[in-house]
């Protein structure tokens, strides 16, 4: 978020693109959201909040411009449609992402997210950026990241402050960041769409919703860009439809496809399982948009470590993998995924699910997890909620 300084850049450019109504002073020293820390000469946006009033009384003492969605409420100065909207983009433009924006290789879907994000980021090569539920790597070191699609004035400032030496940025884009539009003013150059399953209907409230949010994402695409979806996903039409909209580049690849052409190409995934392969196909496809050619990623390929959390080795005696499989699909993909490639051993799985979250996933994850040899049943942040009913849940599916 910016601060007070002597810096300052018109108005019109800080709402380039934006149909506000009002008029404010031709150039402002900052955006902001956060009611405490705005200054005079900064442009105040106002969101919703229980306490909305008091912050836009706040902002109007320290002299801020006022922006809101209701030229009533604290007598703005300029009204939006959208104050997340208009944030995000105004915070962007304050930050220079509007003149000079790194690439950005995005992904998006109910699973795999992490795991095409991580491979982009490797397949740049030295010096590339990610952001993601994995954490924050700047080119040059590591740090959490506390949501997987960060708040817009922390990630503007991550993407202002990388060298122009940066190869590109792999971005991780969930369904709250895209809903909230938290990366509204950034220009994609390219999207991958994994597929769409059952998730965050606590937060969407439908099916619909979820499938909405994740298309914003490709309303980000800039033209020319590239959209790869997943063909196999009964979504799969939305997505296309929505980049032809666009004037992305499209390109559909379904599992058959991607198994031929590792084939033909000796392609081998560093993760194991037939859904990596298409995670991986992706990941090419996306890094080719800023000219890393096919023998360049797969010589990359080759020393790829183990990504944190997705199907990661953690011991030989027993044999032991995690993986952050919160979904049915994601469960039922990893037990394929092992039978295949231990198909002599016993499985067990051991897993839970989270509380005061989409409690329609509970038994179908447990009835995914039932095709495992042993099932264990265990606690994962159940929040409000008492475990032994979210476990009573899950079980529902596993002995159904």
């Amino acid at each position: 978020m910016a601060s007070a300084t002597d810096r300052r850049i018109p108005s019109g450019r800080l709402f380039r693109g934006q149909a506000l109504t009002g008029s404010c002073p031709a150039s402002l020293s900052g955006v902001s959201r956060d009611s405490r820390t705005v200054a005079r000469g900064q442009a105040y946006v106002a969101q919703a909040s229980p306490e909305r009033r008091a912050h836009l009384a706040q902002a109007r003492a320290a002299g801020a411009v006022i922006v809101a969605d209701d030229s009533r409420e604290g007598q703005a100065e300029l009204t939006t449609a959208h104050a997340r909207w208009s944030f995000a983009r105004a915070s962007a433009a304050w930050h220079g992402l509007d003149e000079r924006c790194p690439s950005l290789l995005a992904t998006t879907g109910t699973k795999g997210k992490s795991t095409i994000t991580h491979l982009v980021w490797w397949l740049l090569g030295a010096g590339a950026a990610r952001t993601g539920t994995i954490g924050w790597h700047d080119g040059v070191s590591e740090t959490p990241n506390r949501q997987t699609t960060p708040p817009p004035e922390e990630l503007h400032t991550f993407l202002a402050r990388l060298p122009p030496s940066c190869p590109g940025v792999a971005l991780e884009v969930s369904s709250h960041g895209a809903d909230q539009f938290r990366l509204a003013g950034l220009p994609l150059t390219a999207l991958a769409v994994t597929g769409i399953g059952h998730d965050h209907l606590d937060y969407h409230g439908s099916q619909v919703a979820y499938i909405g949010a994740k298309l914003r994402a490709v309303q980000l695409l800039r033209a020319g860009a590239r959209l790869v979806i997943n063909a196999d996903d009964p979504s799969a039409h939305l997505f296309a439809h929505a980049g032809a909209c666009v004037g992305a580049e499209v390109i559909a690849l379904s599992a058959a496809a991607v198994a031929a052409e590792a084939a033909a190409e000796n392609i081998v995934s560093p993760l194991p399982g037939v859904f990596n392969l298409w995670n991986t196909a992706a990941a090419l496809r996306l890094v080719e948009t800023v000219g890393v050619t096919r023998a360049v990623a797969l010589a990359r390929l080759r020393s790829m470590p183990a990504i944190p959390g997705r199907l990661e080795l953690l011991a030989r005696a027993p044999l032991t993998y995690v993986d952050y499989a919160h979904t049915a699909e994601s469960i039922a993909a990893v037990i394929a995924a092992m039978r295949a490639t231990h198909p002599n051993s016993p499985l067990a799985i051991v897993f839970g699910c989270g509380g005061d979250r989409d409690t329609g996933k509970r038994a179908p994850m447990g009835r995914a997890a039932a095709a495992a040899d042993f099932v264990v049943v265990t606690t994962d942040n159940s929040r409000s909620e008492d475990p032994h009913a979210i476990a009573a849940e899950v079980l529902v599916g596993v002995g159904s």
